[in-house]
C-alpha cells in the first residue's frame, strides 16, 4: 500500500488495514540532493548486515546516477541522512511503528518517512528495509519493467526532494511469479533481480508443489516394508505413476507427520511444507479411504495431521496444499488454522467456478491462496495476446477480486517471455503489492509508455494494444503486420534515443519471432522442418534478450511435434560450436532493419472502417435484465449440424436440471472411419464465459455414428451458465436441442462456431450507441434489423470482412441472420447467437448499461 503524503483520514485507514501501529507528525519535506550542495549520505546501522550494506551501496550507485552526484555510505545514529537498516539497528529513532519481525506475514513492513535532516527507510528485517529502498528509488522515478539492462530505466533528476510519511505491507504476502518448463542461469538470476526490484520477493515461502513423489523418496524403506502404505488399485496394493498413499492408514499418516517435523528440525528458518499430492489420478479405492470423504477429505486429513504436529513443535508453520485436480472440490471437513489453501484457476473438477470453489473452502476455515496460469509455454508459444499475462483487463480484476474472496498468497506460473507478456507481470507486481494499484492501471500503462519510449510513446501504444489479450484482434497477419509497423514508425520517432533504440531492438526481435512460428505453425512436411530450424536459430540467438521463452521452446517443441527433428548434437543441452543451431552471434543493424522490412511485406494489414469491440463479464439471461422477451420474437429452429466440435451455451435456474438432447452421428456420406460422438458438460465461471474456466461435471457414453438419433441426458446440479460440447472427430452430427431450455452459440474470429452443414437463423444483440455492426463471413446470408428490413447480403461474396451501418433507433435491439451457409463472427457487437432474444445470454458488463438505460 503506497501514498506520499498521508492525510489523517487516511492514516488511520492504512494502519488498519496493515495491522501496524504508527503514531507521527506529519511529514517534513527532504532535499536529498541539489545542485551546488553535497548529497545526503546513506546510513547504516554499525550492526548492519552484510545485506543491508550491500543494498545501501547499491542505492549509493543508483542514486548517483540519477543526480549525477557520489553518495557517500555511513555508519551512524540515523539523526540524519538517508537511513536504510532495520528497525533494530536504529531503535533510538522514535518512529512510533511497532514492526513484528518475527512473524512471516510482518517481515516484509517498511516505514519510509521524510524529516527536516533527511529521510528513513526502516523495515521490519533487512527484506523489508530492502523493498522500502525500491519504493525510495520508484518513487524517485527509477524503473525495472522487465529483467535486463534495457529495461531500467534511471532519470536524470539532479535535484532530489521527497516528502512522505508512509508504513507498507502487502496486499498479498506471498507474490511468485515463476518460470515453468526450465530456464538459463543467466535468466533465473536476472529474473530474481526484477523480483527485488519489483518487491516481488516473498517475506513468507509457502510451499505447495506437488510433494508425495518426493514423500515416497524420502520413506522409500518404510515403503517397502510396509506395502499396505501403498493405494489399492484393483484389488492391489502397488505404486502408481501418478503416486498415491494409502491415506486412510493411520500409521502411514503419522509417519508422514514424524517427516515433517524433522525436516522442520533440521531446517528451523523453513517457513512452510507441502502435503500437496502427485498430480493425476489413481487414488486408493480402499475402505479404509471411503471412510475418510472425498479425495479432498482424504488429502485434508493427511494435511491437518501434519500441521497438528508440527504446531506443537513449531508453532505457527505452515502447510500448503492446492486445491486442484481430484482435490479441488471443497472439503466435508475444518481446515487446520495452518493448512494454506492454493486454490488453483485451471485442471479443477467437480461443477464449481473458482469464485465457488474459494467460498467453499473458506467456509471449512481454509487461509486461502491462488495458483494461477498467467503464462504456460505449451499453451501459448509466447503469441501475441494468448496468456492471461498478457490480458490486462483480467489481471486487473481478478487480483483485486481474489484478494477479497480471502486469498492472501499467489503463485502465478508464468515464462521468460517478457516481450509479449512483460507489461502484464510488472502490472501485476505492482497489484500484488498493493491491489489499489488496479484503479491506476490507465496511469501504470502510460507510466510505462511515457519512461521506456519517450518520443516513440504513441506507436508503441498500439505495439502494445495487439499485445493486450483483453482487446479482439482482426487476424494473425493483421495483428503482427501493425506490430512491425509500430515498431517500424516507433524507431524514426526515437532515432536520437540510445536506450530507447535498444529496447525497439529487443521487441523487433519478438515481432520476427512470431513471423517464424506463425511460418513454422503453418507449414508442413520438408517446410515444416526447414521453418522449424529457422525458428530455434533465431529464439536460440535471441535468448539472452528473454523476450522469448528460447528454453521452453527448445526444450518442449519436440515432445509435442512428432514431425520435425532435431540435428545430431543439435538438442537443449548440446553447447556450441558443435551444435549446427546455436550461434551467440549478435544481431547487426542490417538485420534488424531487414526483419522489419520483411515483416511489413508479409504482414498485410486488412482494410475495413470498423473497430473491433470487446465485451467483458460472465454471461447471463439477457431477460433478466431487459424484461421479459418472450413473444418479442419468434423462436427458430432447434436443430443444429456441424462437423468436428459444437460448443452450445446455456443457462438454467433450477437445481438439478435435466438436459435431454437428441444426437444423430455419422452424417458424412462415404466416410472411411468414423468416431463415436462424445458429448460432454461444463459449467462455466470467472471471467470468461467461452472456456478459460472451464470445470467439467458431466460426460454421457459415447453415442454411435450410425445416422440414427439417440437420446442423451445430462443433468446440471447447480444454477448457472453451462457449456455443451459435443465432438465427433470430424465427422458430421446432428443435435436437437430441448424446447423451453435456453440455447446460445458464441462465435468470434479466434473461436468461430462450428460450420452448419444447413442454412440457419438466429438473433443478435445491437448495443445502445452501435453505429455500425462489423462481421466476418461469406457464402450466403441475410442481416435483419429489428423490424424486418434487410440491411445486408453476404449472397455470392467472398469471405471477407464486412460493415453495415445501423440506422437511428435500431440500436439497443435484437437483429436477426437467416440463410446462413457457414460460420459467421461478430466483431462490433457482442459475438452470440441465439433462438430467440428470451434465450439470449449476454456479457453481464454490457447487461448492467444496457438495464440501466431502459
Amino acid at each position: 500500500m503506497s501514498l506520499k503524503t498521508i492525510s489523517a483520514v487516511y492514516r488511520v485507514t492504512a494502519l488498519a488495514i496493515t495491522a501496524l501501529t504508527c503514531h507521527t507528525a506529519w511529514a517534513v519535506p527532504a532535499t536529498l540532493a541539489a545542485p551546488a550542495q553535497s548529497p545526503l549520505p546513506i546510513v547504516v546501522g554499525a550492526d548492519a548486515s552484510a545485506q543491508t550494506r550491500a543494498n545501501a551501496q547499491q542505492l549509493a550507485t543508483l542514486l548517483g546516477r540519477m543526480t549525477g552526484q557520489r553518495f557517500d555510505v555511513t555508519q551512524g545514529s540515523g539523526q540524519e541522512g538517508i537511513v536504510l537498516g532495520t528497525a533494530a539497528s536504529f531503535a533510538q529513532l522514535k518512529t512510533s511503528v511497532v514492526f513484528q519481525p518475527q512473524s512471516p506475514l510482518g517481515r516484509e513492513d517498511y516505514l519510509i518517512r521524510s524529516h527536516a535532516k533527511g529521510v528513513w527507510v526502516i523495515g521490519a528485517t533487512d527484506l523489508g528495509a530492502q523493498n522500502g529502498m525500491w519504493d525510495l528509488l520508484y518513487r524517485l522515478g527509477y524503473r525495472q519493467y522487465f529483467p535486463g539492462a534495457a529495461w531500467e530505466v534511471v532519470p536524470s533528476s539532479p535535484r532530489l526532494t521527497l516528502d512522505i510519511d508512509t508504513v507498507e505491507r502487502p496486499s498479498y504476502y506471498s507474490r511468485r511469479i515463476w518460470y515453468s518448463y526450465g530456464m538459463s542461469k543467466e535468466s533465473g538470476e536476472a529474473n530474481a533481480e526484477w523480483c527485488r526490484r519489483n518487491r516481488c520477493t516473498p517475506g513468507m515461502e509457502l510451499n505447495t508443489g506437488h510433494a508425495y513423489g518426493g514423500l515416497a523418496n524420502a520413506l522409500a524403506p518404510e515403503l517397502e516394508k510396509h506395502p499396505e502404505y501403498l493405494p489399492l488399485i484393483n484389488g492391489q496394493r502397488q505404486k502408481p505413476r501418478n503416486l498415491k498413499f494409502e491415506l486412510g492408514n493411520p500409521e502411514l499418516r503419522a509417519l508422514i507427520a514424524r517427516h515433517a517435523v524433522e525436516q522442520f528440525r533440521k531446517r528451523p528458518t523453513l517457513d512452510s511444507i507441502s502435503m500437496d499430492p502427485s498430480d493425476g489420478g489413481d487414488w486408493s479405492q480402499s475402505e479404509e479411504s471411503a471412510k475418510l470423504g472425498s479425495v479432498s477429505d482424504q488429502v485434508l486429513t493427511l494435511a491437518n495431521e501434519v500441521a497438528a504436529a508440527v504446531d506443537k513443535e513449531f508453532p505457527g508453520k505452515r502447510v500448503g496444499i492446492y486445491a486442484y485436480n481430484y482435490h479441488s472440490p471443497p472439503p466435508n471437513i475444518r481446515v487446520h488454522p495452518n493448512v494454506v489453501v492454493s486454490v488453483a484457476t485451471a485442471f479443477i473438477k467437480g461443477d464449481l467456478t473458482v469464485d465457488e470453489l474459494m467460498a467453499g473452502w473458506s467456509k471449512q476455515g481454509a487461509t486461502l491462496g491462488v495458483r494461477e496460469y498467467y503464462s504456460v509455454n505449451p499453451w501459448d508459444r509466447d503469441q501475441p495476446g494468448a496468456a492471461r499475462g498478457s490480458n490486462l483487463a483480467y489481471l486487473r480484476h481478478t487480483i483485486p477480486h481474489f484478494h477479497a474472496l480471502g486469498a492472501r498468497y499467489m503463485s502465478a506460473e508464468s515464462s521468460d517471455n517478457w516481450a509479449p507478456n512483460g507489461l502484464g507481470y510488472w502490472l501485476a507486481a505492482r497489484m500484488l503489492w498493493d491491489i489499489r494499484e488496479a484503479g491506476r492501471v490507465e496511469a501504470l500503462v502510460e507510466d510505462f509508455l511515457d519512461k521506456a519510449f519517450g518520443p516513440a510513446k504513441e506507436p508503441m501504444r498500439r505495439f502494445y494494444e495487439q499485445l493486450d489479450g483483453s482487446q479482439p484482434k482482426l487476424v494473425v497477419d493483421d495483428q503482427v503486420g501493425r506490430m512491425y509497423r509500430a515498431l517500424d514508425e516507433a524507431r524514426r520517432l526515437a532515432a536520437d534515443r540510445p536506450d530507447v533504440l535498444k529496447r525497439l531492438d529487443e521487441l523487433t526481435l519478438y515481432a520476427r519471432y512470431c513471423t517464424l512460428y506463425y511460418r513454422y505453425a503453418g507449414a508442413s512436411g520438408e517446410a515444416r522442418q526447414q521453418a522449424l530450424e529457422q525458428l530455434i536459430r533465431h529464439a536460440w540467438r535471441m535468448r539472452q534478450t528473454m523476450m522469448v521463452h528460447t528454453w521452453a521452446l527448445y526444450r518442449d517443441i519436440p515432445k509435442r511435434d512428432s514431425t520435425i527433428r532435431y540435428p545430431d548434437k543439435g538438442g537443449l543441452y548440446d553447447p556450441a560450436p558443435a551444435n549446427p543451431w546455436k550461434s551467440d552471434a549478435p544481431f547487426t543493424a542490417q538485420e534488424l532493419q531487414g526483419f522489419l522490412r520483411e515483416g511489413v511485406e508479409v504482414h498485410p494489414l486488412i482494410q475495413v472502417d470498423f473497430q473491433p469491440v470487446g465485451y467483458g463479464g460472465e454471461l447471463r439471461l439477457a431477460s433478466r435484465y431487459m424484461g421479459n422477451l418472450a413473444g418479442t420474437a419468434p423462436p427458430l429452429d432447434s436443430s443444429f449440424s456441424g462437423r468436428g466440435v459444437q460448443n452450445f451455451l446455456t443457462w438454467t435456474e433450477q437445481p438439478g436440471q435435466i438436459l435431454d438432447l437428441g444426437i444423430t452421428g455419422g452424417l458424412t456420406p462415404q466416410l472411411a472411419t468414423r468416431s463415436q460422438v462424445t458429448v460432454e458438460l461444463f459449467k462455466l465461471g470467472g471471467t470468461s464465459a467461452t472456456g478459460e474456466s472451464e470445470t467439467l461435471i458431466a460426460s454421457a457414453p459415447p453415442t454411435p455414428p450410425d445416422g440414427k438419433e439417440h437420446s442423451v441426458r445430462l443433468t446440471a446440479r447447480e444454477p448457472g451458465l453451462y457449456l455443451v460440447r459435443v465432438s465427433d472427430g470430424g465427422d458430421r452430427t446432428q443435435v436437437r436441442w430441448p424446447e423451453g431450455l435456453p440455447l446460445t452459440i458464441a462465435s468470434t474470429l479466434q473461436a468461430p462456431m462450428t460450420d452448419s452443414y444447413r442454412q440457419w437463423a438466429a438473433y443478435f444483440y445491437v448495443p445502445r450507441g452501435t453505429r455500425r455492426i462489423g462481421l466476418y463471413g461469406g457464402e450466403h446470408g441475410e442481416v435483419l434489423d429489428a423490424e424486418g428490413h434487410i440491411h445486408f447480403w453476404l449472397n455470392g461474396r467472398q469471405t471477407g470482412f464486412y460493415a453495415i451501418e445501423v440506422p437511428q433507433g435500431q440500436d439497443g435491439k435484437f437483429w436477426r441472420v437467416r440463410y446462413v451457409r457457414g460460420a459467421m463472427r461478430m466483431l462490433t457487437v457482442p459475438p452470440y447467437f441465439a433462438r430467440s432474444p428470451a434465450e439470449m445470454l449476454l456479457p453481464s458488463d454490457l447487461l448492467e448499461r444496457e438495464g440501466k438505460a431502459r
